[in-house]
């Protein structure tokens, strides 16, 4: 089972919900929980145990930014999405300064937001996602990121799945019903769906 966080701010709700509609895609089972009802390995031991047997694959964890530090040192966590510089900067010290290895853990973050001029990837890896040259997942250069319903996701970095699968650089269509839909919540539920080896053209449209 993979563990992933999200540090918990305004947005966590809507890509939380663009999370589950891509993995349905796929069909994977994903379970959703809160770092605040793991506060010892017994508990946290006896949950992922519980849900292990319903058939989760992924488990993704609502870490609060008081909590950052505790949930770095006690989850096994395989990706963190990060979405505000605050917590950036906050979780980078942590990493940086920790006894503990990160060299497995993949972070997304939005790359437009959060700039990690002086951090090495060799400390884990990062997957950044935005408007900007220098993100792994952005839109098409073909115009806006909404045309006619249509969001156009563009991968322009080939990348190893969470699966180890190798993903060429591509793009992908997602059709959507509301021009209100905040292309940065998109942006970071699609970077960790590809991440976890989901199609993304297969989808149906996000409301």
């Amino acid at each position: 089972m993979h563990i992933a966080g999200i540090i918990e701010n305004s947005n966590t709700q809507d890509i939380l919900e663009t999370i589950k509609h891509f993995l349905n895609i796929e069909n994977r089972k994903v379970s959703i929980s809160e770092y605040g009802y793991f506060r010892n390995k017994e508990t946290w031991n006896s949950y992922c145990s519980a849900i292990n047997q319903t058939g989760t694959e992924i488990l993704i964890i609502k870490i609060k930014f008081s909590d950052i530090e505790d949930a770095l040192n006690f989850l096994p966590l395989d990706t963190l999405i990060i979405n505000d510089y605050s917590e950036w900067a906050f979780a980078q010290n942590i990493i940086c300064n920790s006894k503990r290895s990160f060299k497995n853990l993949t972070i997304i973050l939005n790359g437009d937001v959060i700039k990690t001029l002086n951090f090495s990837d060799e400390i884990c890896r990062v997957l950044r996602y935005g408007f900007n040259k220098d993100s792994n997942i952005t839109t098409s250069s073909t115009g806006e990121p909404s045309i006619s319903g249509r969001f156009l996701c563009y991968i322009r970095t080939g990348l190893v799945t969470a699966n180890g699968r190798k993903i060429e650089p591509q793009e992908y269509v997602i059709n959507i019903d509301s021009t209100a839909v905040d292309p940065y919540n998109i942006l970071a539920a699609a970077s960790f769906a590809v991440l976890y080896d989901v199609n993304l053209n297969r989808g149906n449209a996000i409301s």
